[in-house]
């Protein structure tokens, strides 16, 4: 387990699944010696939705990210071009209708990557997906921001930073403009009571969100003393399986050391056998010599 396999590993996890899998990602690179990057994993926030969506498509479908990324780039210096007085229109109109065809790639990609986690046909998360590769492609840092695929929220800049670009489609170049709309007549204020409706709304949602803010801080510090009792564990089993490996190479040695030994004696039992029996020999011929 290394600390890029358990980066990846856990951003291609399904979202709810997200504090699950940190947390025994974080054990393992624990117990494999990895301290620091198992407590950094640990600190990792979950994405929100459309984070975790436009995560697994920019590790699931780079091909299409990376034609759209070039196709933005290549859309927003003929536009420059041509508000310079420069540019050719129809390069320009070529890279607009190159970015429509990217961008409906990008889509159609991330329906299929979001399909096995049952989210192929939410339209909203495909958008977001979409309008963070368009924020993406906005500046060095937002693109490196996206395509390391490990967003927590949305990038920042999106459509008004664009220009408007994708949204207005580009069509206004390439056709007359509109007569100005009469102005809509004014809104009523709203009431007093919807007034407070509104701000109650808003007050429960937060509290919402703190509750659930709160259930995660919670499981994450559950999470990790789980994690480091794991580790604690896995030390001790290690450490105890080196005690045996010692005690056992020390056995070997000693045996060794009898072994040797056994073998000395046995060589010097045989030259004294053989001594003897050379021995009994002459006795036994000097017997014979002297009997009548």
């Amino acid at each position: 387990m290394t600390d890029a396999r358990a980066r990846d590993e856990l951003y291609a996890a399904p979202w709810d699944a997200f504090v699950e899998t940190r947390a025994r990602l974080a054990a393992a690179l624990i117990a494999a010696g990895h301290k620091a990057e198992g407590q950094a994993l640990k600190k990792l926030r979950r994405p929100s939705p459309s984070a975790w969506a436009t995560n697994l498509v920019v590790r699931g479908a780079r091909d299409e990210v990376d034609a759209f990324l070039a196709a933005s780039d290549r859309l927003r210096g003929s536009q420059a071009a041509m508000v310079g007085g420069r540019g050719d229109r129809g390069v320009y109109q070529a890279d607009v209708e190159a970015l429509r065809e990217a961008t409906a790639a990008l889509a159609a990609a991330a329906r299929r990557v979001l399909a096995p986690h049952g989210r192929g046909e939410d339209r909203a998360l495909v958008d977001a997906v979409v309008a963070n590769a368009r924020a993406g492609a906005l500046s060095d840092a937002g693109r490196a921001s996206l395509l390391a695929g490990e967003l927590a929220a949305d990038v920042g800049g999106g459509e008004d930073a664009f220009g408007g670009l994708l949204a207005a489609g580009l069509t206004a170049a390439a056709t007359p403009p509109r007569a100005a709309a009469p102005p809509a007549p004014p809104r009523p204020a709203p009431s007093v009571a919807a007034r407070e409706q509104e701000a109650r709304r808003r007050d429960e949602a937060r509290a919402r969100e703190l509750e659930a803010a709160r259930r995660d801080e919670a499981a994450a510090r559950a999470e990790s003393t789980a994690a480091e009792a794991h580790a604690t564990r896995a030390r001790a089993a290690r450490d105890e399986a080196r005690r045996r490996v010692d005690e056992a190479l020390a056995a070997a040695r000693q045996a060794e050391g009898a072994l040797a030994t056994a073998e000395a004696a046995h060589r010097d039992a045989q030259r004294a056998a053989a001594e003897a029996e050379t021995r009994a020999g002459r006795a036994t011929r000097r017997r014979e010599s002297l009997e009548p």
